[in-house]
């Protein structure tokens, strides 16, 4: 029984010290922003803890296990998961901060557990992968953020945008663009983002029709942006610009909206008349990206903006279509 155990827990031998680890780098990477010498928001954390992470767990692992390419590349998944679940756990990170950052941690983590793996492999110049490359690996994050903060970062303009087609006429539509009364719980659908913890839409008001007329549209947990009309054009196109209000304490990460790192900047509703009497309604948003990560970060932003623009576009269809 004892060898079965031992047997079966051999693969998991690297596992306690990639975690021990990875939660002590989240702590170690809490300063809330680039003010501080660590931060989370860096590519030294992003990209190089979790290479840390995979090389400690290969590197700790039973020597035939070392050896075996498949389990250098998977097995530091195992240590990535079980690491975001404690720090979820403890509140050290908001849940869609944590599902937006794991696939590049898994991806990573395997690069960083198949430099171990290449250290054992026979024939394979060995000096250059001895315990000092794991020890490099290790403090690299430490080494490269401080450095990597005195570096200036630029800001990303993403645009995104949206179409429905609605069996509606183009009073209907606009109607139902200009304002959005009270969205009642039978009327939210499913987005793959609201159990990660990004509110709902709930309602749009406005203060009078024309350029220079403000919208507020509220969200759930309180957040609330105000949008002061740039572009007025009767039943075919609304422009805006886009501001969160910043009166209101809002929780992470919502309360990261308007600030250093992103920003929703404008929108605009178009009305396309189409020959059968339909209606294509164009829905579009600029947003900023500001991480020297944007190559990945925009990946996600970008998709959350595209699906809640389509969650606002499905609960205008459905109303118009009634």
């Amino acid at each position: 029984m004892n060898e079965k155990l031992q047997s079966w827990l051999a693969p998991l031998t690297g596992l306690p010290v990639a975690l021990i680890y990875g939660v002590l780098a989240r702590l170690a990477f809490s300063a809330p922003d680039e003010s501080g010498a660590l931060s989370a928001m860096t590519c030294g954390f992003l990209f190089l803890v979790p290479i840390a992470m995979g090389a400690l767990t290969v590197y700790f692992a039973p020597p035939n296990l070392q050896l075996s390419g498949r389990y250098a590349f998977f097995m530091p998944w195992v240590a990535c998961i079980v690491t975001v679940l404690v720090i979820a756990a403890i509140g050290l990170e908001e849940v869609v901060c944590i599902v937006m950052a794991l696939p590049l941690f898994l991806l990573l983590s395997s690069l960083g557990g198949w430099l171990m793996h290449l250290r054992k492999r026979k024939n394979y110049v060995s000096n250059l992968m001895h315990g000092s490359l794991l020890g490099l690996l290790l403090v690299a994050p430490y080494l490269v953020t401080p450095l990597e903060t005195r570096l200036p970062v630029g800001d990303t303009i993403y645009h995104v945008q949206n179409q429905v087609e609605i069996a509606a006429d183009v009073d209907t539509v606009w109607r139902n663009i200009i304002e959005v009364p009270l969205i009642q719980p039978e009327e939210q659908h499913f987005s793959i983002f609201h159990p990660l913890g990004l509110p709902k839409p709930l309602a749009a008001t406005l203060s009078h029709e024309g350029v220079g007329g403000v919208r507020h549209a509220s969200f759930e947990n309180g957040l609330l942006f105000i949008e002061e009309i740039t572009a007025w054009r009767d039943h075919d196109s609304l422009s805006f610009t886009i501001q969160r209000d910043a009166q209101r304490q809002l929780p992470a990460p919502l309360n990261q909206i308007g600030g250093r790192y992103f920003n929703v900047l404008d929108g605009t509703y178009r009305i396309e008349p189409l020959a059968d009497g339909r209606v294509r309604l164009h829905l579009e948003s600029t947003h900023r990206l500001s991480t020297r990560f944007d190559f990945y970060g925009g990946l996600w932003t970008r998709w959350v903006m595209w699906d809640l623009q389509d969650y606002i576009l499905q609960i205008i269809k459905v109303r118009c279509e009634k």
